[in-house]
Order: C-alpha cells, then sequence, then structure tokens
C-alpha cells in the first residue's frame, strides 16, 4: 500500500509541476498584454511597424495633411478627421492639426493602438494569424482574454494536483517543503525569459523571410512581465519552504518535550 502511495505521489508531483511551468506562461502573456503594463512597449514597435510597412509618415506629409487642414478649417475642433490607408483606419482630432504633421502623425498611432487593442476579433485566437498582414491582435485585448481564460484553468488544475499532494504525503510535515520546493523549481525557467525570448526572435528576425520580423517583434512582448511572474512564484515558494521547516521544528521540539516529560514521569515513579 506504501508503494502505490509513494508512486502515486510521485506522479501527482511531476503533473504539478507541468501544471506549474504552464500556469506560469499563462500567467506570463495574460500580465504582459495587459493595456497599461505594455502601452510604453507596444506604441513605438506598432509606430516602427507602420511607418516600415506603410509608410505612414509619407502618405500624412505628402496627400493628407493639406486635405486635414481644409477640413479642419471649415468644422469645429471636437470634430474628427477620419482616413485610411491599405485597409486600417486613423482617426486624428481636429484639435490636433494646428500642432503640425508629426504630432498628428504621433496621435493618429496612438489612437489606432488603443482601439485596435480594444478591437473585437470575430476569430478564434489561431485563427486570427490568418488575418492581416501585421498581427496587432497579438497584444490585443483579445489576446489577453483568450491567455487569461487558459490561466484559470491551469490555476484550477493545479489547486487539484496541489490537494492530492496533500492527500497523498504521508507526513504532512513535509508536504509544504515539498510543494514549495516544486513552485521554487517552476519558477526558475522564467527569471530570464525574457531576455532569452528577445535573443531567440532576433535570432530567427535574422533569418526569417522579409515580412514576417513583425510578428516576432510583437511576440516579444508576451514576455516582458516574465521577472515579475518569476518574483511572485519565487516568494510563493520559498514562503511554503520556511513554513515547512518552521513546521518541523516545532514538532522536533514537541518531540523533545515529550521525551523529557515521560523521563522525568519515570524518574519520579522510581
Amino acid at each position: 500500500m506504501g508503494f502505490i502511495r509513494g508512486g502515486l505521489l510521485v506522479v501527482v508531483s511531476v503533473l504539478f509541476l507541468v501544471s506549474l511551468l504552464a500556469m506560469n506562461s499563462l500567467l506570463i502573456a495574460s500580465l504582459s498584454l495587459d493595456y497599461d503594463n505594455i502601452q510604453k512597449e507596444v506604441i513605438p514597435v506598432v509606430k516602427e511597424s507602420l511607418k516600415e510597412k506603410i509608410n505612414l509618415a509619407q502618405v500624412v506629409e505628402n496627400n493628407q495633411f493639406s486635405l486635414l487642414q481644409n477640413f479642419c478649417a471649415n468644422i469645429s475642433n471636437n470634430a474628427d478627421y477620419i482616413f485610411n490607408e491599405q485597409g486600417y483606419t486613423f482617426v486624428v482630432p481636429c484639435s490636433v492639426v494646428s500642432k503640425g504633421a508629426q504630432e498628428m502623425l504621433n496621435v493618429a498611432i496612438d489612437k489606432f493602438v488603443y482601439d485596435t487593442y480594444y478591437k473585437e476579433y470575430n476569430c478564434t485566437f489561431f485563427d486570427c494569424f490568418k488575418e492581416g498582414e501585421i498581427p496587432f491582435f497579438i497584444v490585443s485585448q483579445h489576446s489577453k482574454d483568450y491567455w487569461q481564460g487558459k490561466f484559470y484553468i491551469s490555476l484550477l488544475i493545479s489547486f487539484i494536483l496541489f490537494a492530492l499532494m496533500f492527500l497523498l504525503v504521508e507526513k504532512k510535515s513535509n508536504f509544504s517543503i515539498v510543494a514549495g520546493s516544486l513552485i521554487i523549481l517552476s519558477s526558475l525557467l522564467f527569471a530570464k525569459l525574457e531576455t532569452f525570448a528577445r535573443w531567440l526572435i532576433n535570432k530567427l528576425s535574422s533569418v526569417s523571410l522579409a515580412g514576417s520580423d513583425d510578428i516576432f517583434k510583437f511576440f516579444t512582448l508576451i514576455f516582458i512581465q516574465s521577472y515579475k511572474v518569476f518574483l511572485i512564484m519565487l516568494i510563493i515558494g520559498l514562503a511554503l519552504v520556511v513554513f515547512g521547516i518552521i513546521l518541523k521544528f516545532f514538532a522536533v521540539g514537541f518531540k523533545i518535550n515529550e521525551f523529557f516529560s515521560k523521563f522525568g514521569r519515570t524518574s519520579e515513579a522510581k
């Protein structure tokens, strides 16, 4: 019976470690794709991508800016000027026209990023890869919701395996140390994940086909919160290990006190 229980504990522990790795990965993607967290990272990438792929700056300076000036000269500053370029829609408030073409370009791209992030996509996550040359949906609310939903599922699985480990561990005082050690082990992979991902994607970009490097640039943004997740899981794991050590210390102390108590009673009886 003990052999079967020990074997099951090993299997469940391995599954728990795998579930932690999956959970950490999904948590990184979910946190990284929060708009407040990635806006600073996303906008420069989007600006570079748009300027290179559709030459938006040249379009604005050569064609659209004069039209926009004429449009806004005869309308309220609260109005928006909307123009399309190669399938993408850009919105510029008339209130920024007087600040020049460059400011108009910045505002148009910032607005484009915001609207694209919160856009409702009528496709599954993987089907969206087939739509559009520049995959902005990778850093969208649509993508965040997908990874967040998967994270909650992995979190539930991890809790179930966590409970099974507790039931299978013969000495309950060891459970906290075992679980904490596995959590620490699962966190180590993510300490330098962002750095490794950027290095790998740069390598892939250098040998990729023309036009595919934008996908790699957007994928790096999914890993920007990897170090934060590493720290969270490391702290949780260390806390569990320390708690387990304290439990074992008190358990040993209790046994020592019980031994001396019995020894004292034996001496009095003699």
